[in-house]
């Protein structure tokens, strides 16, 4: 394999949880109750039996087309109602009342819309400010940059912006990566990668280590007056996901005695035919998204050839080296890594920390391949030098690829 013996690491991946997860028994249960409550009030259903009969037809949709609890087991869920009893009374849930103010999402039980966007994105605000202040609470040194990564909040100062202020980090650099969905570690860690070779190259200061911070809150956007398939899927797939990591220099990660995955490669395209298949766009009370059943199609169709040229870049032969690579694909959905496997020919275990992650949190969008590359750097069967293809797909439709090696 060719590699620069300074090429820089990815090192410290520390997730966070901000809420306990749900499980997804009760969070499929929660969200069917909350669109039939939505449908309900759409349409002037106001008698007990009217409501029962929605919920009974809304639970058969969850059932036929949400994401079941056999795929995932739980999901971080922070701006979700919490089950404070089975039973239903007159027709309703009974459903816990959130512990703070800004962990609500409606403004009282009569309220299908939500808050609007400008709401939103103060609890956002507020819930990622907690978030990094205990991501950072034991750090003893500032990052000479740090690359906030989210689709699901936007704010100017952002969260994270306040919080290099509030710490007299004059001297780190905050740089913003957002809405780009679910490949959107991979443009992070090109950014950080590039502001490393700057200053290698003199055009910075010195610096030796970059942090990336994924503050990915997408129960923030629910909406419970849209009944529609879409809707359901994406209500019943997507997670609340926080993590952070740092890119570093190799001689960094030797003087500290990190272990990590060594930046080898990346890639990015833009797929054809494929823009209305996936878009991710802000509306009056939350971002929508589209989802089309062809996403996992297209993909399956182009895989091949992009991790092939990929892998070219760094002298490795797919098809002669395949069985001694590992892989972490980003689990769009339930069937992306069955369809990435297939085409690509791979054995279970190349994939299985992508699936285990999936059914542990769901889909966390940029959020979830750093939780995945985690996993493969924890994990002891995985020896030192083995090459790890990651794969991420996003609106455009957009392929990105990355080539790591465990040190």
């Amino acid at each position: 394999m060719n590699h620069p013996s300074s090429a820089p690491l990815l090192v410290n991946f520390q997730p966070a949880q901000v809420s306990k997860p749900v499980s997804q028994k009760i969070a499929l249960q929660i969200s069917a109750f909350g669109l039939a409550r939505g449908y309900c009030k759409q349409h002037g259903i106001a008698s007990i039996d009217g409501m029962l009969n929605v919920l009974q037809e809304m639970r058969g949709k969850f059932d036929k087309y949400g994401v079941s609890s056999n795929l995932i087991r739980r999901r971080q869920l922070v701006l979700f109602p919490r089950l404070r009893d089975m039973r239903i009374s007159g027709g309703e849930l009974v459903l816990s009342k959130p512990e703070h103010e800004h962990l609500q999402l409606f403004a009282d039980q009569n309220d299908t819309k939500g808050l609007d966007l400008k709401q939103r994105h103060a609890s956002y605000g507020k819930i990622v400010g907690d978030c990094l202040d205990d991501m950072y609470a034991d750090t003893p040194q500032a990052p000479d940059d740090l690359i906030h990564v989210t689709c699901s909040g936007y704010l100017a100062p952002s969260p994270v912006e306040r919080m290099v202020a509030r710490r007299e980090w004059f001297d780190t650099t905050v740089t913003h990566s957002y809405h780009m969905g679910c490949y959107g570690a991979f443009p992070a860690i090109r950014m950080a990668h590039g502001f490393l070779a700057s200053s290698r190259a003199g055009a910075a200061r010195p610096k030796s280590q970059v942090d990336i911070v994924h503050t990915e809150l997408l129960s923030g956007h629910h909406n419970i007056e849209d009944s529609g398939i879409e809707n359901i899927i994406t209500m019943t797939l997507f997670a609340d996901g926080f993590v952070k990591y740092s890119l570093c220099t190799e001689e960094h990660a030797r003087e500290h005695g990190l272990r990590g995955l060594r930046v080898l490669a990346y890639e990015e395209h833009l797929l054809p035919d494929s823009a209305d298949d996936m878009t991710w766009v802000p509306a009056a009370h939350q971002f929508q998204m589209t989802l089309s059943i062809m996403v996992p199609v297209i993909i399956k169709r182009h895989v091949r050839a992009f991790v092939t040229k990929l892998l070219r870049g760094v002298g490795i032969d797919f098809e002669r080296d395949r069985a001694r690579l590992m892989f972490a694909i980003h689990p769009g959905g339930p069937k992306i890594v069955e369809h990435v496997q297939e085409e690509l020919g791979l054995d279970p275990d190349q994939v299985a920390i992508s699936r285990e992650v999936f059914r542990e949190h769901g889909n966390m969008s940029s959020a979830t391949v750093p939780h995945i590359l985690k996993g493969i750097l924890e994990e002891k069967a995985i020896r030192a030098g083995t090459p790890v293809v990651c794969l991420g797909f996003g609106p455009g439709l957009t392929v990105t690829g990355l080539v790591v090696e465990k040190t």
